[in-house]
């Protein structure tokens, strides 16, 4: 594969996981009891509101990355090694504690989580000035 199939990849890859993070942003955010049901079984209060603030992290992180295409490789791989650093994160935070949190699938939200840091992290280096 040249330079430019694999710089037109990395950025269909950055606008794939940019438009699934506003996909999954919007949801938590306009129904955080909803979402934490889904990841945690129940809904308190408090996980509401923890599902809301990532929701709103992953809609920003999702917009900024579709706002930044066509603005240069500089932003648009900012915006990506962003997402894998987030994404990072939350797979080291759910393949630790996932199970003492009471996470329903948190095998699946690890790997998950960690392929798209692989992604974005493979895509942000691939992105051509």
């Amino acid at each position: 594969m040249t330079d430019e199939e694999q710089s037109a990849l990395a950025l269909l890859l950055v606008r794939a996981i940019a438009l699934a993070r506003v996909g999954i942003g919007v949801v938590a955010t306009v129904t955080p009891y909803a979402a934490a049901r889904l990841q945690f079984g129940a809904a308190p209060p408090a996980q509401a509101l923890t599902v809301r603030m990532l929701g709103v992290r992953d809609l920003g992180l999702g917009l900024g990355a579709l706002l930044a295409t066509g603005h240069g490789s500089a932003a648009e791989r900012g915006w990506a090694e962003a997402g894998a650093l987030a994404d990072a994160v939350d797979a080291a935070a759910f393949a630790r504690m996932g199970r003492r949190a009471g996470v329903r699938g948190r095998r699946l939200t690890a790997l998950v989580a960690a392929s798209s840091a692989a992604c974005s992290a493979w895509a942000a280096r691939r992105l051509r000035d």
